[in-house]
């Protein structure tokens, strides 16, 4: 224990650890959101005489936009994970859970896009 810190001190919970874990519970909402606008948008184009219409193309590309960003966030709430794992005198709970979802959201995007290109060399 540290000279300047009172015994009966409790320790407070990390900024950037808590900033990491609210990434990674917004982003696994967007992310199901997106995916089912992602649905409803293929839908609407394979609907319409199965052909795709301009308003199709455009949603598939805000939607994958959109997924880009949430990706970044991901990134930055792995950061920021990090950053509240290493503050001393801290509450560690919110940065390791931060850290560990973001990290799990970013290893599936990997693992999905070898998948999707294993697949499209067939």
């Amino acid at each position: 224990m540290e000279p300047h810190q009172h015994p009966l001190r409790h320790k407070r919970h990390s900024g950037p650890g808590i900033a990491s874990f609210i990434i990674s519970l917004v982003s696994m909402l967007a992310y199901i959101i997106s995916v089912g606008a992602m649905g409803a948008v293929f839908a609407q184009g394979l609907e319409t005489d199965s052909s795709w219409t301009q308003s199709s193309t455009t949603g598939v590309t805000v939607i994958t936009m959109i997924l880009i960003g949430l990706f970044a966030a991901n990134v930055i709430g792995v950061i920021l994970g990090i950053v509240g794992t290493i503050l001393r005198n801290r509450k560690k709970i919110f940065a390791v859970l931060g850290l560990s979802l973001n990290a799990i959201i970013i290893f599936s995007f990997g693992l999905m896009f070898v998948v999707l290109m294993l697949r499209a060399g067939r």
